[in-house]
């Protein structure tokens, strides 16, 4: 149970920061306007700057093998998400956004900053094997989900920063390229800031709603159940049950990130798609921060869950 409490306690500082983004725009430090260009800031220049200073690890077969791992039980998993998704989206009758939220959990820039603090910046490593499967599928099919559109152009998709970056932090991890320490500091340091810039996005996105008009939208308590509950159980017992995490060496701590980032909150690029596109980010951002809210009860519970179970 310590690593569950470890979990809400870090949980609840990432709240402070969105009250603290919450602030920032009801004292009209920041307009929305302006926050809107900090959502493009986060997507194009922060995220690729995280997925570098992730990748600038030493080479290890056991640290190949482990990436590999993670990188084929969270392709696995999202499937299972997606596929969930796209089953239960006319039933329920879900928006693009709302479907968007469901199958997307925020698997990098909510997790790594908890996986740091509970495990050690050595284990950060493994939340590449979701940036990795992330980073292709939220800019092919996520994006088009919330955009509405059911095709996409590969060739913008394989020319987007962000895929770029990941190609390119793999192939120095594989050959041993180490970045000089001037160059790897500053990467460090803009890609550390990923964590507590999306926690002002989303507090900057619950000042321009109003708190009141968050916990009136319904249908954000039913993508926050599904998002943080019903398919995180699913997913904790096929792991429970098929015994996954006893492939590798250090299985049960590689299961445990994938299971954190499965069952993370809505994913705050789902948020800066519908912010920038103009695809109701008000909505998107309501799911958001209260998917997050939520997460710190939830998230504890999962992990409790796995634990019992593996």
């Amino acid at each position: 149970m310590e690593l569950s409490f470890l979990l809400m306690k870090t949980i609840a500082s990432m709240l402070l920061m969105v009250a603290v983004g919450c602030v920032i725009i009801k004292t009209k430090i920041i307009t929305p306007v302006q926050g809107k260009a900090i959502s493009t800031l986060v997507l194009y220049v922060v995220t690729p700057c995280a997925v570098i200073s992730s990748f600038q690890m030493e080479y290890t077969n056991d640290r190949l093998t482990g990436l590999l791992f993670s990188v084929a039980a969270v392709a696995v998993i999202q499937g299972l998400l997606i596929g969930i998704g796209t089953l239960i989206r006319r039933p329920l009758k879900l928006t693009d956004v709302e479907a968007a939220s469901i199958m997307y959990p925020n698997s990098v820039n909510l997790i790594m900053p908890l996986v740091i603090y509970v495990l050690g910046k050595e284990w950060a490593f493994y939340c590449s094997g979701a940036m990795i499967v992330q980073t292709f599928l939220i800019w092919t099919h996520g994006k088009s989900v919330v955009c509405g559109e059911r095709q996409f152009d590969f060739k913008k998709v394989f020319l987007n920063i962000n895929i770029i970056v990941l190609f390119v932090s793999i192939a120095m991890f594989l050959l041993r390229i180490k970045l000089p320490v001037v160059v790897t500091n500053a990467v460090d340091g803009i890609g550390g800031c990923l964590g507590p810039l999306s926690m002002l996005i989303i507090g900057m996105l619950l000042g321009e709603r109003g708190f009141k008009t968050i916990i009136k939208d319904k249908t954000a308590y039913l993508v926050s159940f599904l998002r943080l509950i019903a398919l995180p159980v699913v997913i904790v017992l096929l792991v429970g049950i098929t015994g996954v995490e006893k492939l590798h060496p250090d299985g049960w701590n590689i299961m445990l990130i994938v299971v954190m980032q499965s069952s993370s909150a809505v994913a705050a690029v789902v948020t800066q798609f519908a912010q920038i596109y103009d695809k109701d980010g008000a909505h998107a951002g309501t799911i958001n921060v209260m998917s997050v809210l939520f997460c710190i009860i939830t998230l504890p519970l999962m992990v409790g869950l796995y634990q019992l179970l593996t």
